[in-house]
Order: structure tokens, then C-alpha cells, then sequence
């Protein structure tokens, strides 16, 4: 593992894009996990903030725009009862916050407690307009990468 981060490290900076790109499409890991990782490879942070916000965000647009299917399919599915139970307290706590924040305070808070993708899916769930999502998802997700960019940086200045 660490000769292959190393040669991420020495690699193309279009690849180390690329690679930062994907880890903020991976759900619960998203931009705010891949800003730090990135940064703290040796990623030059600016490309990292941004490579982490453009895969964050393609993600959770694809969930929104898919919004339709992702109900029909988990619909569709018959998880086991535990499964089920664990997907029931996550969309509970979604809708408590919806019903508490709306869409800007799930939106920002999802990062936090149940993640991008099931905040946008618990809004429109709860009646909200894709359009309405998408401007409070592309808010946050922007939000929560620049921070965290800023407190590594923060960080690493101050060990330094």
C-alpha cells in the first residue's frame, strides 16, 4: 500500500485529479474524506478542493437526477429484516431533520449524519424540488470540501 501511494504521489497530476475525483464519488466518504487525503499525499490543495468537489457533487447529481428509479428499486427490493431496520432509523433521522432544517439544514448537516447522497434523497423523499436539492446539495458540498481544505491546511501550517 505504501509503494502505491507513493506512486500516486510521483504520478501525473491529471491521475492524482482523477484519483481524488473518485474518492468523492464513494458515498460517506465524498469530498469532505478526499480534501484531507489528497492534501495530505502531497496534493497540490487547490486541485484537490476542486477534483474532490466535482467528484462529490457528479455523485450525488446522479442520485438526484436518478431520484425516480433509486425509489422504485428500493421499492422493488425485499431487504432482510435487518437491513430494513437499519435503512428505516437512517431515513427517520433524514426526515426528522427535514422536517426540523429542510433542505438547507439537511442538506448541510447530511455530511455529518447520514451523508450527501441519502441528505438529497431524504429531501426529495420528503417533497422537495429536485432543482431546489441540487442548488442546496452543490451549496454544501462545496461548503464542506473548501472547509475541510482549509483546516488541513490550518493543521498542517500549525505542526509545521
Amino acid at each position: 500500500m505504501e509503494q502505491f501511494l507513493q506512486q500516486l504521489q510521483d504520478s501525473n497530476p491529471i491521475l492524482q485529479f482523477i484519483g481524488v475525483m473518485i474518492v468523492g464519488m464513494i458515498p460517506f466518504l465524498e469530498g469532505y474524506f478526499a480534501v484531507p487525503v489528497g492534501i495530505a499525499l502531497g496534493f497540490p490543495a487547490v486541485m484537490t478542493i476542486v477534483a474532490a468537489i466535482v467528484g462529490n457533487w457528479i455523485s450525488v447529481m446522479v442520485v438526484i437526477l436518478a431520484s425516480d428509479r433509486v425509489k422504485q428499486w428500493l421499492q422493488r427490493r425485499k431487504p432482510s429484516e435487518r437491513k430494513q431496520e437499519k435503512h428505516n432509523k437512517r431515513l427517520e433521522r433524514g426526515q426528522k431533520l427535514f422536517h426540523k432544517y429542510g433542505v438547507p439544514g439537511v442538506s448541510l448537516l447530511g455530511p455529518l449524519l447520514i451523508g450527501d447522497h441519502i441528505a438529497a434523497l431524504v429531501c426529495i423523499a420528503s417533497g422537495a424540488s429536485k432543482r431546489y436539492v441540487m442548488i442546496w446539495q452543490t451549496i454544501a458540498i462545496v461548503v464542506w470540501a473548501v472547509g475541510m481544505g482549509i483546516l488541513v491546511l490550518l493543521g498542517i501550517n500549525v505542526v509545521k
